[in-house]
């Protein structure tokens, strides 16, 4: 589904580390949030559909328009979602996806117009943030919160500390 997404210019992404298939741990947590009322709707640990490796949290309204045009065919929709209410939550049907698998090297985006950058946030597990941004020449550069304050590797007076990775191939 993501090789003919690619194709149409969209790159499908989970919304984060728990938005695709989850442990049996982190759906504790998740769920110990919602009866909380501090977080999401979630199932009970063991029952969730995340754990079974058949639900994804998409990122973006544009990522859910596209499996909403493409994605049944694959097995993906919302028809089959057990949280009506999570216009995220994308549900996957066995038994109805049966063309071949495409691999990982399947049609990649098409390039981006000169000068633009790819930028990539997670979330820690303790709430601080990890920034990755991919350059055109395919550099990557990235920082993390530190826990005690301020930007990994940062100097004083500056907000954050980039250091690049490289480039791959290099």
């Amino acid at each position: 589904m993501n090789v003919e997404a690619r194709s149409r210019g969209l790159e499908l992404l989970p919304n984060g580390s728990k938005s695709s298939y989850r442990t049996y741990a982190q759906q504790i947590e998740l769920y110990t949030l919602y009866t909380k009322y501090h977080g999401n709707l979630a199932a009970i640990p063991g029952m969730s559909n995340h754990g079974w490796g058949l639900a994804v949290d998409v990122a973006t309204l544009e990522m859910r328009a596209m499996i909403d045009r493409i994605g049944a065919k694959y097995g993906w929709a919302k028809k089959w979602s057990d949280a009506k209410s999570e216009w995220w939550h994308i549900k996957w049907q066995e038994g109805v996806w049966s063309g071949p698998d495409p691999g990982p090297d399947g049609p990649q985006l098409p390039k981006p117009p000169e000068g633009t950058v790819a930028l990539f946030v997670a979330t820690m597990k303790d709430g601080r943030f990890e920034v990755f941004v991919e350059k055109q020449d395919g550099s990557i550069w990235h920082t993390w919160q530190k826990a005690e304050g301020g930007w990994a590797g940062a100097e004083k007076g500056k907000n954050a500390a980039w250091y690049s990775l490289g480039t791959p191939g290099k």
